[in-house]
C-alpha cells in the first residue's frame, strides 16, 4: 500500500544526502537532476517501497489540493487524547510536503467549546475526507450528527479512530478491540490476587462511552467463564472526572483488586493507594503514559494494557490518502494490537 510506506520529502532528502529541493525535482522530472544523484534518491525510495509510479502519485496529490479534517476531543483531564493529538500533528506535518491539507476541530470537553465554528465547517464544507471520534456528550452529540451528516450528503468519506459506532455509515474504522481488552484486563486481575478476591471497577467519565461499555463486557465476560472464585462487589464511574469513590465502602468490602477502565489522569490511584494501604490493592488500567509509568514504577499500578496509540492516528491520515489518490478501499475494521506492561518493562 502506497500511503503507507510514505515518508516525507525532508527525510527522502536526509537519507538520500540531498536537499529537499532536489527531491521534489527528481519526483517531478528525472532529468533535472544529476545521474549520480538520482540514483541515491531512487535507492532510498527502494528502499521504503515505492513503486515506480512514485512521480505521477505525487504529482496527483499536489494538483488536488486534497483536505482532510481530523476531530478531536480534549480535556485537562483525558491525557490519552493529548497524547494523540500531538502525534497525529506530527504525521499531518509531513503530509504538507505533499500538499495535503489537514485541518483540526477540537471539541473542548471542559469548556463546551470547539476551536472552530461548526455552522461555519457546515455550511462550508469542502473535506475530501473525515476523520472522527464518536462523541457521546449531549452538549456536542447534535453538532457531531450535523458534521457527519454533511459529510454523507456531499459523498464524503469518513471513519472513525479510538472508538467505533456502527449506527453510523463509517467508511472503516482503527482502534482498540475493547471487548479483549476488557477480557485481558480480567486475566491481569486474576493473575493479581492468584483468581481469588473481590473487585472493584471504577472508571473515569460518563459509563456510555463504548471504551468503557465494552470492556466491560469482555472483562465480566472472562471473569464469569474462567474465574469463579473472583467476585465483581464494587462498580463507579466518576462523572465528570470527579473522585467520588465511596473509600469507606472499598474497604468495608475488602476489596483487593481494582479494574480501571478509563483512567484519565490517574489521579484516582494514589487516592486509592493512599488511603487503602492496608486493602493492599492490585490496580490494572490502561495506557503508557508519563503518570501511569510512575505509578507503574511505584507499584501503585499492576499492570498496563497498552493500544497502540499512534497507530490509531497515523495510519488513519494513511489510508485517508491512498483512498483519495488511489481510490483504495479498506477494510472493515484494523484492530490495534494489545500488550502488556508491568514494572519491569519500564
Amino acid at each position: 500500500m502506497w500511503a503507507q510506506k510514505m515518508i516525507s520529502l525532508e527525510k527522502i532528502a536526509e537519507l538520500a544526502g540531498v536537499s529537499r529541493r532536489t527531491v521534489t525535482r527528481a519526483l517531478k522530472d528525472k532529468s533535472l537532476v544529476k545521474p549520480q544523484t538520482l540514483a541515491k534518491i531512487e535507492a532510498v525510495l527502494q528502499e521504503n517501497n515505492y513503486t515506480p509510479n512514485l512521480a505521477a502519485r505525487y504529482l496527483a496529490v499536489k494538483k488536488n489540493h486534497y483536505r482532510i479534517l481530523f476531530m478531536f476531543m480534549r480535556a485537562q483531564s483525558s491525557l490519552f487524547h493529548a497524547y494523540l493529538y500531538e502525534k497525529a500533528q506530527k504525521k499531518a506535518e509531513e503530509l504538507e510536503s505533499f500538499g495535503i491539507t489537514v485541518d483540526f476541530l477540537i471539541l473542548d470537553r471542559d469548556l463546551h467549546a470547539e476551536s472552530l465554528n461548526f455552522d461555519e465547517i457546515v455550511r462550508n464544507f469542502t473535506y475530501d475526507f473525515l476523520i472522527a471520534l464518536p462523541v457521546y456528550e449531549a452538549y456536542f452529540k447534535p453538532y457531531f450528527n450535523k458534521l457527519v451528516a454533511v459529510a454523507a450528503q456531499r459523498g464524503v468519506p469518513f471513519m472513525f479512530y479510538n472508538m467505533d459506532d456502527r449506527q453510523y455509515q463509517r467508511l472503516c474504522y482503527v482502534g482498540c478491540d475493547y471487548v479483549k481488552a476488557g477480557r485481558i484486563g480480567a486475566g491481569l486481575v486474576a493473575l493479581a490476587v492468584q483468581e481469588r478476591g473481590r473487585v472493584a471497577i471504577i472508571s473515569s467519565r460518563t459509563s456510555s462511552l463504548i471504551s468503557y461499555t465494552e470492556r466491560i463486557v469482555g472483562f465480566k465476560q472472562e471473569i464469569a467463564e474462567r474465574y469463579p472464585k473472583l467476585e465483581i462487589v464494587y462498580e463507579h464511574a466518576m462523572e465528570q472526572d470527579v473522585l467520588d469513590v465511596d473509600l469507606e465502602r472499598l474497604r468495608k468490602l475488602q476489596v483487593n483488586a481494582v479494574y480501571l477502565v478509563n483512567p484519565g489522569d490517574y489521579s484516582v490511584v494514589p487516592l486509592l493507594q493512599d488511603n487503602l494501604s492496608e486493602l493492599n490493592l492490585k490496580i490494572i488500567t490502561n495506557d503508557r503514559l508519563p503518570p501511569s509509568e510512575v505509578l507503574l514504577k511505584q507499584g501503585k499500578i499492576a499492570a498496563l494494557i497498552e493500544q497502540e496509540p499512534d497507530k490509531q492516528v497515523t495510519l488513519p491520515l494513511d489510508i485517508a490518502l491512498d483512498f483519495l489518490v488511489n481510490r483504495k478501499k479498506p477494510q472493515d475494521v484494523y484492530y490495534t494490537e494489545l500488550s502488556v506492561l508491568v514494572r519491569q518493562c519500564i
